[in-house]
């Protein structure tokens, strides 16, 4: 699962608290997090991945490139945590678009939640025109229920006194 590499955001907030607290959200969600120097990354010009789980311990794992800024680690994170729980064991390549655009619109989601610039989102979502109402409406579904399960986590990790943003 690829995140798309021209995205980038603008920290409304401090995202460096925010990846420490994305961290430390991973354990929770039970996702294996590695940041990925870049002359050893290999995943092209995306700049995060979900890998199916590993043998070890058969957590999700997700790699991310390290970035310009905290804040477009942040947003990757969020978009890749949406993969490991929700596309974890799902390899079709032809429902790919459809699992990027569920992963986009949590990362979307939980990123606004979490006072980041989200806006950059909205070439992904504009797929959307092209399904049907019952697929739309079942991936809002899906998309509304993980969004709920990563912020929740996030709140539980993170110390008490940040300020929420309005979605």
């Amino acid at each position: 699962m690829n995140y798309p590499s021209v995205y980038t955001s603008e920290a409304i907030r401090d995202a460096e608290n925010l990846v420490s607290t994305l961290y430390d959200a991973a354990a929770d969600l039970g996702v294996m997090v590695r940041i990925v120097d870049d002359d050893d990354w290999v995943h092209g010009e995306s700049m995060g991945v979900c890998k199916h789980r590993n043998l070890y311990d058969l957590q999700p794992v997700v790699e991310a490139k390290v970035p310009a800024n905290q804040a477009d680690l942040a947003v990757t994170l969020i978009h890749e945590y949406a993969h490991a729980l929700l596309h974890f064991d799902v390899d079709d390549e032809c429902e790919r678009s459809k699992r990027e655009v569920e992963a986009e619109a949590v990362a979307y989601i939980v990123g606004r939640y979490v006072g980041l610039d989200t806006s950059g989102s909205a070439f992904y979502l504009s797929t959307w025109q092209e399904d049907d109402t019952n697929t739309i409406q079942d991936q809002l579904d899906r998309i509304s229920q993980t969004a709920e399960e990563i912020i929740k986590v996030v709140d539980e990790c993170e110390p008490r006194g940040r300020q929420k943003t309005a979605l």
